[in-house]
């Protein structure tokens, strides 16, 4: 499962953030938390030396524990860039039972950069919508598909991060396909924060 965690995780940060740079040669981003992204958007991926995933099962000072793999790894948070969880947040939001992807350098701690909490991505078909969110036919990566209800988080942006895709909420209706980066909260239905 972490595995394909990982996996997802890489093609949710590289299609949402694509026109962020990431392998461009753009500006590191500054080590403010806030200044590396803003709002729902996600920041910038920049492969690290390696990177992990798995669930957090201890809070430590200045880091954490992550269940890897049936592993135990320890991660230092005391040179992190930025931390989503639905949003840039302080990495203190970090919490025992949430799905982690970090991107860093492997070691004995491993130093993270970048932390996504509890971070997914959903692709189908609007089945219904109302000022909430929406009802959306999933597709599934085995096949086949399932019915979803996704909110709109309260910072939800529309369109690509590249541009790519232009979209307002006006254009979402029964039977648009769409993209969503999501925030999958321990309780409750799924909350988009990028729509495309």
């Amino acid at each position: 499962m972490h595995r394909l965690l990982a996996v997802l995780i890489v093609a949710i940060v590289t299609t949402a953030c694509s026109s962020l740079g990431a392998g461009s040669g753009a500006p590191a981003p500054s080590a403010s938390p806030r200044a590396a992204a803003t709002s729902s958007e996600v920041a910038e991926f920049h492969p690290g030396a390696g990177s992990l995933s798995g669930r957090v099962i201890r809070i430590v000072p200045d880091g954490l524990v992550v269940n890897s793999a049936d592993r135990e790894v320890t991660v230092d948070l005391k040179l992190v860039v930025d931390v989503w969880k639905e949003r840039s947040v302080p990495a203190s939001a970090i919490e025992v039972g949430d799905d982690v992807f970090i991107n860093g350098t492997e070691g004995s701690p491993f130093v993270a950069r970048y932390v996504w909490s509890n971070i997914g991505r959903i692709d189908g078909v609007v089945a219904a919508i109302d000022n909430a969110g929406m009802d959306v036919q999933v597709r599934n990566l085995a096949g086949g598909t399932r019915m979803e209800r996704v909110e709109f988080s309260a910072d939800v942006q529309f369109g690509a991060v590249d541009g790519s895709v232009k979209l307002s909420r006006a254009d979402l209706v029964v039977g648009r396909t769409i993209g969503a980066v999501v925030y999958r909260p321990p309780l409750g239905p799924l909350r988009a924060t990028r729509i495309w």
